[in-house]
């Protein structure tokens, strides 16, 4: 959903909600708290505190009956000006409700026209400014969901087919294989000191036999299972994903693109910082005083802020944290302001203004300032289309996500391999040994041992055969289910002759698919969908009958979420619609 940039057009309607009115409340009626504590209402600290929760209770109520009575006569959307105006009379009202309490509890208050002031800035400012933003508040968590997603998929993809992954890839599978290997001349030499022994066939193969049992590969072979049910790093990006964490984590990158594709205008950083500023220079400055001071610090804002932009903008490699530190020390502004005024004329009423305007006032307007360029609507908006790039910390944990599910993956096919190719060889084998011996065909048994050792040379020659178009792979995938599930299948014409290596990677998607349908959904019937997706991406959609719906939250990431993370890099999701089944996934596949 695309957001209105919220700037201050006074006639564009906004969505108005009122959530976040009771904490800014409440940070407002400390803020009061404070300015009243430092100027000597402490006389009765008790009435102070007492009084000013209950003005804070007040203040939320009248702010929920404003919101109710906007919901009463449909008012859903205001422009600026409209909201301003409310806020001013929010403003007023919590002003009048104030004095009451005031003279209750024998609380003094400041002038009328210093409070006047504080209203104006509160009520047209922060105000509409908190009113927007509530209103806005939901399509800016989904945008930034939106862009956690994408962050990730970009994450994935990248390692996927990075040149260390595949240096990484070729690691583990050399590992697997050179423990294969060397179980395999272990059995070779076996079974070749065993054939040579001597004596008659049937000694021989008395001595064979136990070996041809394949104890070591069928060990292996649940070594290489057992480690797909790893539950380490499995869940690791689930958990860092949609949090809190991630967003600061990645503050800086989402910030420079901000500033890059949709910076804060110079208005901005003059405006946040005047309404920062200017009730705590009305609470404490002398009308001289602030006649005179405040015009010179509203030049000096404008022509910061000015520099500020002009800084983002130049060619230098360091213009963002330039403009960030200019941002900061813009800040303190007002502090060199009244330091210099101090020297004219010194006023020990206003002293305790430095003390704010030294600590808070830069740290705020930072925050601010850097908060306001990331969270705006639009700017969330406009990175989008980005090349996403993660943090450091991110590209780490999803790296070893992507090699733990690799990994998983391999050693799954590594199992499936040895259990099915070999142990039935050697199994196959024992049986023509038998036969051989039983007929007393010696050079029956002399050419099926042959065959078994020349075997064992090369027992990998079948893992990962030549590649296949994918309209055979999935021809080849689907084959084992038909008569056990009604398979209607279609392919696009313009991917049928696709071949290279993610073609498997598809056969393994459809094959798990299929497999869970019947296992886990009861499915019958399944329809089978892989499309075109674009120049580089093919969409698998599968709808089925499963009588078992799939459960809402997958708490067990088994061996088929690994298998469908690392073929889509997350892009995948499955559905309950009525009494059916809706499995998607979008994977990139070369042309």
């Amino acid at each position: 959903m695309r957001i209105p940039n919220l700037g201050f057009n006074t006639k564009t309607p906004y969505k108005v909600d009122f959530a976040l009115v009771p904490a800014v409340i409440v940070l407002i009626e400390f803020a009061i708290f404070i300015t009243q504590f430092s100027q000597g209402v402490n006389n009765s600290l008790g009435n102070l505190v007492l009084m000013r929760i209950i003005h804070t209770l007040g203040m939320v109520l009248i702010a929920i009956l404003v919101w109710k009575g906007f919901q009463k006569f449909n008012k859903s959307e205001l422009n600026f000006q409209t909201l301003a105006i409310t806020g001013v009379l929010f403003s007023l009202a919590g002003d009048l409700t104030h004095g009451i309490l005031a003279s209750i509890f024998g609380i003094e208050l400041v002038s009328f026209y210093r409070r006047l002031g504080i209203i104006l800035i509160q009520g047209s400012l922060w105000f509409p400014a908190f009113v927007i933003i509530g209103g806005y508040r939901k399509e800016i968590f989904q945008q930034f969901k939106e862009y956690e997603n994408r962050l990730v998929i970009a994450t994935r993809f990248r390692g996927r087919t990075s040149n260390e992954f595949r240096e990484l890839q070729g690691e583990i599978q050399e590992g697997i294989r050179k423990e294969f290997f060397a179980t395999c001349i272990d059995l070779k030499n076996e079974l070749d000191k065993n054939m040579h022994a001597g004596g008659n066939l049937a000694d021989q193969f008395s001595l064979i036999k136990p070996q041809l049992s394949g104890q070591k590969l069928r060990t292996f072979s649940r070594l290489l299972e057992s480690s797909t049910s790893s539950n380490d790093a499995k869940t690791l990006l689930f958990r860092y994903r949609h949090s809190i964490i991630l967003f600061f984590q990645q503050f800086r990158i989402i910030y420079t693109s901000a500033v890059q594709k949709a910076p804060l205008r110079k208005n901005s950083y003059s405006l946040m910082l005047i309404a920062l500023v200017t009730p705590t220079l009305i609470n404490f400055y002398s009308i001289t005083e602030f006649l005179i001071s405040y015009p010179v610090l509203l030049l000096l804002i404008f022509g910061f802020s000015s520099l500020i932009i002009k800084t983002q903008k130049s060619d230098s490699p360091n213009a963002i944290r330039n403009g960030s530190i200019l941002i900061f020390v813009t800040g303190f502004l007002p502090m060199i302001i009244k330091f210099l005024w101090l020297l004219i004329s010194y006023d020990p009423q206003s002293v305790f203004s430095i003390i704010l305007t030294a600590l808070a006032l830069p740290l705020a307007f930072f925050v601010s300032v850097e908060l306001l360029q990331v969270l705006r609507p639009s700017a969330l908006t406009l990175i989008r289309n980005d090349d996403l790039r993660a943090n450091r910390s991110l590209e780490n944990k999803v790296r070893n996500v992507i090699r733990e599910e690799f990994a998983r993956n391999l050693s799954h096919e590594w199992a499936v391999f040895v259990h099915g190719k070999i142990l039935t060889r050697l199994a196959a084998t024992s049986l023509k040994l038998e036969v051989a011996v039983k007929a007393g065909d010696s050079e029956m048994f002399n050419e099926t041992m042959q065959s078994v050792l020349s075997f064992l040379d090369s027992p990998d020659a079948d893992f990962q055969t030549e590649l296949c178009d994918l309209e055979t792979e999935i021809d080849s995938r689907l084959s084992p289910w038909r008569g056990l599930i009604e398979v209607s299948v279609h392919i696009d014409e313009t991917i049928k002759a696709i071949r290279n290596l993610r073609v498997r990677e598809v056969g393994q998607v459809i094959e798990e698919l299929i497999s869970n349908s019947i296992r886990h959904g009861k499915a019958s019937k399944i329809d089978l969908r892989i499309t075109s997706s674009g120049d580089r991406e093919i969409e698998i959609e599968s709808v089925d009958d499963a009588t078992v719906a799939p459960p809402r939250i997958n708490k067990n990431f088994g061996l088929g979420t690994v298998i469908f993370n690392l073929a889509s890099d997350g892009r995948w999701s499955i559905t309950r619609e009525g009494s059916s089944t809706r499995f998607r996934l979008v994977m990139e596949v070369e042309r």
